[in-house]
């Protein structure tokens, strides 16, 4: 779905109508097939749980997935990219600026010759002069380490964050490298510029991080609009070299939206890359755990997503725990008493940040009951009954 590219970014007023509550499916709010996902309660309780969360616009938005992050207490921001250079717009924390001649490439566009992990863009450059500034939107934002994501085999430019910044080290697997830099004093932007330290001159940046100072839950949220899930199974080819190295505690992946409304998609092939998505991470990565959501339910431009039911279906099958949003959010045709909380975008396919935040309570909400946290589960529950009653009623 092209035209959902750079439209959920654009249309930002959303529908409202006096109503007295939302209603939504408290029952039906739980994770499905939970016992491998229950086996991390005890890395949740002790705040040594990493988690990576892909997904599509509903993810890169960062209304759902930021919440999620605020609710598990995460310490680290993530990895960010710049993305306005992929003819994207610019992340939730930084803004950035390039000078100099790049390349932008996403996994919506068949192969490039660039090669993309799972953040689903990259940008590239043989321009020795090319530089991106990288400007935090928060002002009472500051940090002291950057991490540079990279490729091992475009490290004949090597990145340079300036005089501020000292190289402390750097980690090779397969493909993949990362860069760790450290300030003596905290800022709040940096200039990544890049030098020449080798035969070729090419240099592929797959995102920034911010690492945690300290022990404590890691969230890491990546999305891409438009994006199905077999585009980044089929075109994101370093996502196996990155997971080696990050080696997550726990993999969300938020898909099938775009999906639902595709006429050429096909239940038996979709799952078919599925099983085979998730055999590869778990050969390199064998303690992770998989957490499959279903779409929310929607009504782009009024229209009926024609196979959601059957994305929905195809995902509960896959035997790793499932979180049927859809059936949380009150099931099929529930986006319209949404749209009338005011919970839903003009275009009815991406929410208010009010709905993704309160999609995102819920979801965690099923999260700390299977992890068997009933102090944050009761807290949480308080919240959410006081969002429902609230939500979308026009002050």
């Amino acid at each position: 779905m092209r035209y959902v590219f750079l439209l959920f970014w654009l249309i930002s007023l959303p529908l409202r109508a006096e109503v007295d509550s939302l209603q939504v499916c408290l029952p039906c709010n739980e994770i499905q097939q939970d016992s491998s996902l229950a086996t991390l309660s005890t890395k949740w309780k002790s705040g040594d749980l990493k988690v990576l969360h892909l997904g599509d616009s509903h993810v890169q938005i960062g209304h759902f997935s930021g919440e999620i992050k605020r609710l598990l207490q995460a310490k680290n921001a993530g990895i960010h990219f710049p993305y306005p250079i992929a003819k994207s717009v610019d992340g939730r924390l930084f803004k950035t600026k390039a000078s100099g001649n790049w390349t932008g490439i996403s996994v919506l566009k068949p192969a490039s010759g660039i090669n993309i992990g799972f953040t689903g863009y990259a940008v590239s450059t043989r321009d020795t002069a090319a530089k991106i500034q990288w400007i935090a939107k928060d002002s009472l934002l500051s940090f002291k380490q950057v991490r540079i994501w990279t490729e091992s085999d475009s490290c004949s430019l090597q990145p340079d964050l300036g005089s501020q910044f000292s190289l402390v080290s750097q980690q090779q697997k397969g493909r993949m490298s990362y860069y760790d830099f450290e300030s003596n004093l905290p800022v709040s932007q940096f200039v990544l510029s890049l030098r020449n330290v080798g035969v070729r001159d090419q240099f592929t940046l797959h995102g920034i991080e911010l690492p945690a100072n300290d022990h404590g839950i890691e969230y890491i949220d990546l999305g891409v609009a438009g994006a199905q899930f077999t585009h980044i199974k089929s075109r994101a080819n370093l996502v196996f070299d990155q997971i080696k190295i990050l080696q997550p505690d726990l993999i969300i992946c938020s898909f099938g939206t775009n999906e639902a409304y595709n006429a050429n998609w096909e239940s038996q092939s979709y799952k078919k890359a599925w099983l085979e998505f998730i055999q590869e991470i778990q050969i390199h990565s064998p303690k992770s755990v998989f957490l499959l959501t279903s779409p929310p339910d929607t009504r782009s431009q009024n229209r009926v997503p024609k196979y959601q039911q059957e994305v929905i279906r195809v995902l509960s099958e896959l035997k790793v725990p499932f979180y049927d949003l859809n059936a949380a959010m009150g099931g099929f045709g529930s986006s319209l008493d949404w749209v009338k909380n005011g919970c839903f975008l003009k275009d009815q396919l991406h929410l208010t940040k009010e709905g993704y935040q309160l999609q995102a309570k819920l979801f965690a909400l099923a999260l700390f009951k299977t992890w068997g946290d009933q102090a944050s589960y009761e807290n949480l529950q308080n919240q959410v009954n006081q969002h429902i009653i609230s939500v979308g009623i026009p002050k």
